[in-house]
């Protein structure tokens, strides 16, 4: 069973090398303040999702993905650990409504389960398609409507649940056999990845007329679809013989091509909020750093948005909330700075990873 997808494969792969965890406090010069925010049992985070209230998911654990624990992070409560599904001990947080609502993934005793965890009643198992044995919850909207993939004998599916419906199979694309919910707005809309043999096609799925590929930059042969925003603005990327591109497509399913930084051969877009503000990571000739693209500004490196000062390297860019606050992950040191080459791969000198939140200069 398939229990990392791309965005998150990404994200682990994209870390920057440190050899010690530091708790930093909000630095408060540049275009962005930035906070560390900590890690639980194991040293090192991940964020995947934050809303407009500046709240954060994700998972918490070693360096190398083990011993992971689903958290929620918030300015007056800190990290607060979410637990696991009965008999479970590893989870991790990949969406957050609005509300509170918090939904993701936790194993049990025989197999990964996907969850729904509010407030008032803790960690609940999603549930998984008629006949599967796995699952994981993706994203959810305001509506409550949870999105991910269920898998078993005959392969994985995307679904989306409802508290009054329950789980619901998307279907594929034609000729594909297997497919991947990762995104839902607030209109219902979905979006993610349709599978075959010859590669992955982005979809967009709605109630009115099914599955559609949403295809890919000309001369490309795969594609996958990450977030949507509630105009329905896409964003995710496209992959050919010249490598990997963040893409957007218009609401109107034309797609653009979003570039890379410093003439890299990999870029891929992980969020979008409703102002169009789109961020994700490309590679370098340094190692993966996290950007920020906008209609006015094009692909910007976040790294130089940042005070110069923080010895801090932003590796991936997660999420970004309708305030224009980002979540981030990346690495700290005394002696680490931004146009120093960052290897992900050496294990010698690799340390925790760490989750930071950039909230723009005045906003609180």
């Amino acid at each position: 069973m398939r229990i990392w997808n791309m965005r998150e494969l990404v994200t682990v792969l994209a870390v920057a090398a440190l050899t010690s965890f530091l708790a930093l406090p909000s630095l408060a010069a540049g275009p962005y303040k930035v906070q560390d925010l900590g890690a639980l049992r194991g040293g090192s985070s991940v964020g995947t999702a934050l809303n407009s209230a500046g709240q954060v998911v994700g998972w918490s654990g070693f360096r190398d993905g083990g011993a992971t624990t689903a958290f929620l992070w918030s300015s007056t409560g800190g990290l607060l650990a979410l637990g696991s599904l009965p008999g479970g001990d590893s989870s991790a947080a990949l969406a957050i409504n609005q509300l509170g609502t918090v939904v993701g993934r936790s194993n049990t005793p025989n197999s990964m389960r996907a969850f729904i965890w509010t407030v008032d009643a803790g960690m609940q198992e999603v549930g998984v398609l008629r006949g599967d044995s796995s699952s994981a919850a993706s994203d959810l909207n305001d509506r409550g409507e949870v999105v991910g993939f269920s898998t078993g004998r005959h392969g994985m599916h995307a679904f989306l649940w409802t508290k009054s419906g329950g789980t619901r199979a998307l279907g594929n694309l034609p000729g594909e056999t297997g497919s991947e919910a990762r995104g839902v707005n607030n209109s219902g809309s979905v979006v993610g990845v349709s599978k075959s043999s010859s590669g992955n096609m982005a979809f967009l799925w709605t109630a009115r007329d099914g599955m559609i590929s949403l295809g890919t930059l000309p001369g490309d042969t795969t594609s996958t679809a990450a977030r949507i925003s509630d105009s329905g603005v896409v964003v995710g990327a496209s992959t050919g013989a010249g490598g990997t591109r963040a893409v957007l497509w218009t609401k109107e399913r034309e797609v653009q091509n979003l570039g890379t930084l410093h003439a890299g051969d990999y870029s891929a877009a992980f969020g979008i909020n409703n102002s169009d503000q789109v961020v994700g990571t490309s590679n370098t000739s340094l190692g993966g750093r996290a950007f920020l693209w906008t209609r006015k500004t094009g692909m910007v490196d976040l790294n130089a948005l940042i005070p110069t000062d923080s010895n801090i390297v932003l590796t991936s860019a997660q999420a970004i909330n309708d305030r224009g606050q980002i979540i981030a992950v990346g690495g700290t040191h005394h002696d680490l700075t931004r146009d120093r080459m960052t290897d992900m791969d050496d294990e010698q000198h690799a340390g925790p990873v760490h989750l930071f939140l950039l909230t723009p200069s005045g906003v609180n």
